[in-house]
């Protein structure tokens, strides 16, 4: 916040603020608009009087002293409301625009709070996080409804949330981090990292950020059991990293390595594990490295894996016709029984609030953490079927494609860079605007949410 903000927020909210700044004295690092209002410290302009009312006293001529106490009262009055008017006039011409940006501001967060309350009812969810950055840094977050209906507990602005494939993005830019520290390249392949790997001399890193591998989604075989209880023990066992690996490589592939695309979470689970094995740290800690410590972000985390910096909403799903498990959930319920899930990891574990999600994001877009080589892979953009979820066609001129751990779409003549996600009963998103220059993230703790229809609402709003 700048400091002329902090001032006239002070000077708003209390009822003696204008004495307040105009008492200020001694030595300030920081400008202050206030200080400039004071001509000469108070106990300097107080001195001449203080001496003539000292010396009539002494003397013992009683009318002098009232004299010059009325003379002092005339001066400060005249002084007071000098510096009122001085004060205004400084404020209309120099402060004008901060006051206008802070009216503008609270402007925008009523819009983005009525238009989030609108979409959070319309998709059923209790909760929702709306959070626009502009492209000269300012960030705006709203938030509407509840964290955990059953306790009422309130979603905030700072409310961190589970991201989902989101995370995909944070694992790919962390591996392209250390392919410029040269601990490994695009080109190797798995069988280098994992020599047990089936066909791993065929799989380069290349292919698994680009989803062009062709392995199949292991994390399927967990939520498409028939058994609804397997599938809960499943979903909520503590698998070891070994067995993850092995179930990576079991169900084969759908198509030679870089002949075509499918979009699979086995992809960046094994990329975790060449994060580890290549760069020497936990996933975590390599997040941490890479990412979090260059830009300052502290709430970002892996649940279930390190401390956790936030308490999380709860998850909640009703029936959805592509899960028959979904069932069990009914109209809507709390998703706590999967829950416990560890196995996301690189693939969709990551925890986030909505400004540090934003703050990822256009740093990826503004270079910051990649060299503009490694952003020029990123963004080699492959065309793909429609992704996320969503009933309604696709409009002409809409289209997908997938980069390496970015996702592009052109939605209502817009073109969007980030990654969607969804975690149980959690549904999340991060966006650039590439045509006004806005980053979004949007989240809401309900499952299966139509998030490209959600963007197509958002998108006018912002970039009108």
């Amino acid at each position: 916040m700048s400091t002329s903000f902090y001032t006239i927020s002070r000077f708003q909210n209390r009822s003696n603020g204008l004495q307040e700044l105009l008492c200020i004295s001694g030595p300030t690092v920081r400008f202050d608009p206030a200080m400039c209002l004071s001509f000469l410290p108070a106990n300097a302009c107080q001195l001449p009087f203080l001496i003539a009312r000292g010396y009539f006293e002494k003397i013992g001529i009683e009318d002098g002293v009232d004299k010059i106490d009325d003379v002092f009262r005339l001066f400060c009055m005249t002084q007071q409301i000098l510096r009122k008017r001085f004060l205004l006039l400084f404020l209309a011409c120099f402060l004008g625009i901060n006051l206008l940006g802070t009216s503008a501001t609270d402007s925008e967060e009523r819009k983005l709070s009525d238009l989030l309350d609108q979409l959070r009812k319309e998709v059923g969810a209790p909760g929702a996080v709306l959070g626009v950055s502009s492209p000269d840094g300012r960030c705006v977050v709203v938030a509407s409804g509840m964290a955990d209906r059953e306790t009422g507990r309130s979603m905030t602005p700072e409310t961190p949330y589970y991201i989902g494939s989101a995370t995909k993005t944070y694992t790919a830019v962390t591996i392209l981090r250390l392919v410029e520290k040269g601990r490994l390249s695009l080109d190797d392949t798995l069988d280098h990292f994992l020599p047990a790997f089936p066909d791993g001399a065929k799989i380069q890193v290349r292919h698994l950020l680009a989803q062009t591998s062709g392995l199949k989604d292991f994390y399927a075989y967990f939520y498409y059991r028939p058994n609804r209880d397997e599938m809960i023990e499943f979903v909520t066992k503590r698998w070891s990293q070994d067995e993850l690996i092995q179930l990576s490589g079991r169900f084969g592939r759908w198509f030679e390595p870089g002949t075509d695309w499918d979009y699979s979470s086995t992809n960046y689970f094994l990329l975790g594990v060449l994060i580890e094995r290549a760069g020497g740290l936990s996933l975590s800690e390599a997040y941490r490295t890479y990412i979090y410590e260059p830009l300052g972000i502290k709430h970002t985390w892996l649940p279930k894996h390190e401390k956790e910096r936030g308490q999380l909403p709860t998850g909640y799903m009703g029936h959805f016709e592509g899960w028959k498990h979904s069932e069990m959930f009914g109209e809507l319920a709390a998703t706590t029984v999967l829950d416990r899930s560890t196995a996301e990891l690189s693939a969709g574990g990551l925890a986030a609030p909505a400004e540090e999600n934003i703050r990822f994001l256009r740093a990826v877009i503004d270079k910051e953490l990649l060299s503009t080589d490694s952003f020029k892979a990123m963004t080699q953009f492959r065309s793909t079927p429609a992704l996320g979820f969503s009933d309604s066609k696709p409009a002409p001129g809409d289209s997908d494609g997938y980069g390496l751990g970015l996702v592009q779409m052109k939605r209502s003549g817009f073109t969007l860079l980030g990654h969607g996600g969804m975690y149980n009963g959690h549904t999340a998103g991060m966006w650039h605007v590439s045509e006004c220059g806005k980053t979004i993230s949007v989240y809401f703790n309900r499952a299966f949410v139509n998030q490209n229809d959600v963007i197509d609402r958002i998108l006018p709003a912002i970039c009108e």
